[in-house]
């Protein structure tokens, strides 16, 4: 069987296809992105604009197309926290199936949380982890011991949101930052469950180009799966990244759609969250929601059968 999943983030729209294979294991058999910014707006007016409609019509539409040539079973269409969050969110998704006849999925907190888990429960070996994925529009954080989901909820803060809210100067003043971590650390204080003996697992698009920048620098594995950052790494790109302007942040090749307008944001989020548990590094997992959702549905599959 083969199934695509195009999911409707904050900063992106992202497309998988991948082919079932043996018991609950399936092979990606190609993938693509085209950023889309829908958590700009918001953060701001916590609505969607009829531009940004538009221009997720014709990305899903495009994407489509590229489906095609795989002869797909299934199109699974998911949107998560900048859709989620909108006021407005059912004009979008009466004009997607007005205009491309896909069916939108609006997953909740626990159910993005939830994936993530099973992503990371299927592709690293861990027993205990805390799995934190900082997204464009929010950060969902999980925490599994012996293998069991035990917590799993997500946070309405992600790179985008802290960004344009907080971070508005070129270079970025320290007064900002500032501001900025408290707001994050502030967001945190009821999650005591955080502050246990756990692999830090992250993933999302913040430590994806992290890891990339840190691999390419240290001349390490292309391969960012299992790859592992240590605080003191993040803490120095940070400190890099924080006092280049805009444009300079622009020419580093990982960042150049449109994420370096946004990474401080999201390693802000990281830099707190980490601050709250015993982890002194972490292991990033290019695996998510688009994969712990594949899992989950396959797995669904092979139990019908």
């Amino acid at each position: 069987m083969k199934l695509a999943v195009i999911e409707i983030g904050s900063n992106s729209i992202r497309t998988s296809v991948y082919r079932s294979s043996k018991r609950n294991r399936f092979k990606t058999l190609d993938r693509w992105r085209e950023p889309v910014r829908l958590g700009k707006s918001i953060a701001q007016s916590r609505l969607l604009t009829n531009d940004q409609i538009e221009e997720t019509i014709d990305v899903l539409k495009e994407f489509q197309d590229r489906i095609r040539r795989y002869d797909v079973d299934r199109i699974s269409l998911i949107a998560t926290a900048a859709v989620r969050l909108a006021k407005n969110q059912n004009q979008l998704v009466f004009a997607v199936l007005k205009e491309t006849g896909l069916q939108l999925d609006i997953i909740d907190e626990k159910e993005e949380a939830f994936y993530d888990y099973v992503a990371v429960r299927n592709t690293m070996r861990i027993k205990d982890a805390l799995i934190v994925d900082v997204g464009g529009g929010s950060s969902e954080i999980s925490l599994a011991k012996k293998g069991r989901l035990k917590y799993g909820l997500s946070i309405p803060i992600g790179a985008i949101s802290i960004s344009d809210v907080h971070l508005k100067s070129n270079p970025i003043k320290e007064h900002e930052l500032e501001t900025a971590r408290k707001d994050i650390s502030r967001r945190l204080e009821s999650l005591k469950w955080m502050n246990t003996s756990a692999t830090f697992v992250g993933l999302g698009g913040t430590l994806r180009a992290v890891t990339s920048i840190l691999n390419r620098e240290g001349k390490r594995k292309k391969n960012l799966h299992n790859s592992v950052i240590t605080c003191e790494q993040l803490d120095d790109l940070f400190y890099k990244l924080a006092h280049a302007t805009v444009e300079e942040r622009s020419h580093i090749k990982e960042l150049s759609d449109g994420r370096y307008e946004v990474i401080l944001g999201g390693i802000l989020i990281i830099s707190e969250i980490i601050k709250k548990t015993p982890a002194k590094e972490i292991r990033f997992s290019n695996f998510g929601v688009r994969e712990g959702y594949v899992f989950n549905y396959f797995h669904k599959m092979d139990r019908q059968d």
